[in-house]
């Protein structure tokens, strides 16, 4: 419809001039029209009379010629001119307004483009706005993700926990299932404890009251008494009524099994250690406090591995106190079947690998013998040596010579008694 108008105006524009040309060419010849009213001028005229009476009685149609290129020429009246133009500016009052409604349009579309513009840049901000949010919810969102798969190892790693501890509390209620029955068995175990303790206090309480210096008071029998000597506090020791040397004697020393070790040092000695009714060494300061209080006798009980028992006596065992060195005083006479070993270490100091009394400047025999005893150079018998579960020959064993040998013992007893029981 615009390419119409457009022709339709760019014809308009080429007609005007065209028109204004014919109006002119007309003009020129109205001398013909004058030659009419003036006959003598028409005389003078070289146009014929046949010529001026057509033309005076049937006027021809006035034309204009229109050239619109090199081969092409129009020619067209001014009548049709004028109605050409009345109707080519009734088109183009049409095409006026119609350009009035396109400009409106435009108007509106421009304004509209103005309102999409600010739309637009409005969006271009929220876009920024929205990108640089994408970021930091992206940095957010990674932040996340990588916390998410820590908490997944975590919760993984918890759930593995959580498989062991309840293995674990399956296996704990098991036992707990099972020590409530052992809970129960030794609930009844104490019970029973308590029975023989608060008979053991009676005992004791009985021995306290009825305490005496020896085992002599307790004959033939067997048992654990305690033993008061003046200025010294009471000790338990252990009473040995049944023995090939009679009733009443004491036990100071004990070896069957090798359960306690004997390589001690000077304190241990002094003080005593080991379980009374199982291997134990009662203790020197015990030793010299019962034997200062009264004369006494030793009984030394031995027993091979092969089963041979022996025996040695000694009339008259006394020990010095500790400033003496715990010094063997006396033994008296010896009787027995085991040889006199223990005559070579009269007179001698006690020793241990921490304090050497022996008559050796060279070496110290309580280590070399792995023990503790009365040595000199260094020694016949060894009670306090190292337990060896099978007959050895073995200087640190546990040894009783009777032709300088070390032939291991098998188990030992050292017992003494009042010289007044004979």
């Amino acid at each position: 419809m615009q390419s119409k108008n457009f022709v339709c105006v760019l014809v308009f524009m080429l007609v005007i001039p065209w028109s204004l040309q014919a109006t002119v060419s007309i003009k020129k010849k109205e001398p013909v029209k004058d030659c009419v009213k003036n006959k003598a001028d028409c005389l003078n005229s070289t146009i014929p009379l046949v010529a001026m009476a057509n033309i005076t009685t049937t006027p021809k149609p006035k034309m204009a010629e229109f050239q619109i290129n090199a081969q092409k020429t129009i020619s067209i009246s001014k009548d049709d001119l004028n109605d050409l133009l009345d109707v080519y500016m009734s088109k183009l009052a049409e095409n006026a307004a119609t350009i009035n409604d396109k400009e409106n349009e435009i108007s509106v579309l421009q304004e509209r483009d103005k309102t999409e513009e600010e739309i637009l840049l409005k969006y271009q901000d929220l876009n920024t706005t929205c990108s640089a949010q994408n970021i930091t919810f992206g940095i957010n969102l990674n932040e996340k993700v990588s916390q998410i798969k820590h908490l997944q190892l975590n919760v993984s790693i918890y759930e593995a926990r959580l498989k062991r501890k309840n293995h674990l509390l399956s296996i704990y209620r098991k036992l707990n299932a099972s020590n409530t029955s052992t809970i129960i068995d030794l609930k009844s175990k104490v019970k029973d404890l308590e029975r023989r303790l608060r008979e053991r206090k009676d005992d004791l309480m009985a021995d306290w009251e009825a305490a005496t210096n020896s085992c002599l008071s307790y004959g033939k029998t067997v048992g654990i008494h305690l033993i008061q000597l003046p200025e010294f506090r009471p000790f338990l020791v252990p009473c040995e009524g049944r023995t090939a040397a009679g009733p009443g004697w004491m036990v100071i020393q004990r070896r069957y099994d090798g359960s306690v070790d004997f390589y001690r040092n000077w304190q241990a000695y002094r003080q005593g250690f080991g379980k009374l009714n199982a291997e134990f060494f009662l203790g020197l300061e015990k030793l010299h406090r019962l034997t200062s209080y009264q004369p006494h006798e030793l009984y030394v009980s031995l027993r091979l591995f092969n089963g041979t028992t022996r025996f040695a006596f000694y009339d008259d065992f006394l020990i010095g106190s500790e400033s003496e060195g715990y010094v063997l005083k006396l033994l008296g006479t010896y009787h027995g079947d085991a040889s006199d070993a223990m005559r070579t270490h009269d007179k001698m100091k006690f020793s241990t690998y921490d304090r050497d009394h022996d008559e050796f400047t060279h070496m110290n025999c309580a280590e070399y013998h792995h023990g503790a005893w009365w040595y000199d150079f260094c020694s016949r018998s060894n009670l306090n040596g190292k337990y060896f579960k099978a007959g050895t020959d073995s200087e640190q064993s546990i040894f009783w010579d009777r032709w300088y040998s070390f032939n291991s013992l098998k188990s030992v007893q050292m017992l003494i008694r009042p010289k007044s029981a004979a």
